[in-house]
């Protein structure tokens, strides 16, 4: 089984509406988006996302220039409804940072309380979510076996 698989165009639609509507400054990036088949763990819980900037071989490797690559796992995004897409992408391109002086514009940052509680009010409804798709994934993953 191939590890990584190329999202298709409705995951980019997605995308866009969520960085048209909370990181306009992120307007001029480019995001590759790419489906990790496998399970990924960190400290003990099941990575549902990541982004991260590309090496200079994955620059090399992708077709078109790319700032950004995003990591989704492929049982979470086919697990989460409409509205937990959104959150997994939203809570990815709140690790971006950008300083449109720079000769590098786009850089990556961890959490910061002004976003932990700007995320806090957009997921009022649902809190948890992010818990809940984990367990639901590592679920999925378990029945694999």
């Amino acid at each position: 089984m191939i590890r990584y698989e190329d999202v298709s165009q409705d995951e980019y639609v997605i995308l866009n509406e969520v960085r048209d509507r909370w990181f306009s400054e992120l307007a001029g990036a480019e995001i590759k988006m790419i489906f990790d088949t496998k399970k990924r763990k960190s400290a003990g819980k099941i990575v549902l996302a990541r982004i991260k900037k590309p090496s200079e071989v994955e620059k090399f490797l992708c077709t078109e220039p790319v700032d950004y690559i995003m990591f989704i796992d492929q049982n979470a995004w086919t697990l989460a409804d409409s509205e937990d897409k959104v959150r997994l992408i939203r809570h990815e391109l709140r690790h971006t940072d950008v300083d449109i002086d720079a000769a590098k514009p786009y850089k990556l940052r961890g959490h910061t309380v002004e976003d932990f509680y700007r995320e806090i009010d957009l997921n009022s409804e649902k809190p948890r979510w992010s818990e809940e798709l984990g367990l639901l994934t590592d679920m999925r993953y378990e029945e694999e076996v």
